[in-house]
């Protein structure tokens, strides 16, 4: 299936953008590269989870990793890493709020059944369960507006300050990428299921070519002073 193969596509960029990170980590400790490969590593596991309930069918096994994964966990991490940013002194607060959203993110899941009727109506479609559907109003679906929204506008906000402010057009394509892969949510409501995966994909691609545009005037200033 189409979908299924673009969400593996997006799962391939999303663990290079992690790996390219946790090297960043590894070379130089800043906190937000381990914010971000944290964040983009679940990216790669909910497109996997994905791809695999579109090629198999979605199982609650599959749909709360997708759930845990790509909707509820990746967006507040990656906030964590743009307030590592833009208020470094702060870190110990950002780690502790990345730690309550985990806990919560984890929780809410564990402690919400799934619907079986909404996992066998999207595979009657070839679709992609609602969370509304499949959690009713268990805590994986109420917990998912405080998290992704505020880590959104978290992620959105600081990267236009940055980018406007250090003049670095290259940052403001990460907070592109944010906002395509926010849109996949409204695919979903809209019935176009199969659109979800190309904005995943897309978002996460964007966000990876901001990233690595971004990147070089320090790699090129490294190279420099190694020269």
């Amino acid at each position: 299936m189409l979908a299924a193969a673009i969400a593996v596509a997006g799962a391939l960029v999303a663990g290079a953008f992690a790996t390219q990170l946790a090297q960043q980590f590894a070379a130089r400790r800043r906190p937000h590269a381990l914010a971000w490969s944290a964040s983009l590593g679940l990216y790669a596991v909910g497109m996997v989870a994905l791809a695999a309930g579109f090629a198999a069918g979605w199982s609650p096994g599959w749909f709360g990793l997708y759930w845990l994964a790509g909707a509820l966990l990746n967006v507040p991490l990656l906030a964590v890493g743009q307030l590592h940013l833009l208020m470094p002194r702060r870190a110990p607060l950002w780690w502790a709020l990345g730690a309550v959203a985990t806990v919560a993110a984890v929780a809410a899941v564990a402690l919400s059944p799934v619907e079986p009727a909404a996992l066998a109506a999207a595979d009657a479609r070839g679709g992609i369960p609602l969370g509304a559907q499949a959690y009713g109003d268990g805590l994986a679906w109420t917990v998912l507006r405080p998290l992704t929204l505020g880590g959104s506008l978290v992620v959105l906000v600081g990267a236009v300050t940055s980018g406007v402010r250090q003049r670095r057009p290259a940052v403001l394509l990460i907070a592109a990428g944010v906002a395509l892969s926010a849109s996949s949510s409204s695919f979903v409501r809209a019935g176009q299921d199969e659109l979800v995966a190309v904005a995943l994909t897309a978002g996460v691609s964007v966000m990876y070519a901001g990233f690595r545009a971004a990147s070089q005037p320090a790699r090129a200033r490294t190279e420099a002073a190694a020269g």
